[in-house]
């Protein structure tokens, strides 16, 4: 688990297969995860799960860093500190 002040400064790195990396703040990272949970082509939890349920997705960005939307494709977030300039 990374830092606690890591995850404060409400930052990710987004990345996709043959995609580049983005830096997104929390809420445009929670709207790329609600996209690609509609994406998923096998069953699982997270298709019983409601858009507005904002604590839920806050959750997951923070207690995991990948998931599986079909096999072999595998999306990946994790948390970053930036630096004001």
């Amino acid at each position: 688990m990374s830092n606690p002040l890591i995850r404060a400064s409400d930052h990710y790195v987004l990345l996709e297969p043959d995609s580049k990396e983005k830096i997104v703040s929390k809420q445009e990272a929670i709207l790329w995860l609600k996209n690609w949970l509609n994406k998923i082509e096998t069953q699982t939890i997270y298709q019983n799960i409601k858009d507005t349920d904002q604590e839920f997705f806050e959750e997951l960005l923070e207690s995991t860093y990948e998931l599986e939307i079909k096999l072999g494709y595998v999306i990946k977030w994790f948390a970053v500190r930036i630096e004001p300039d």
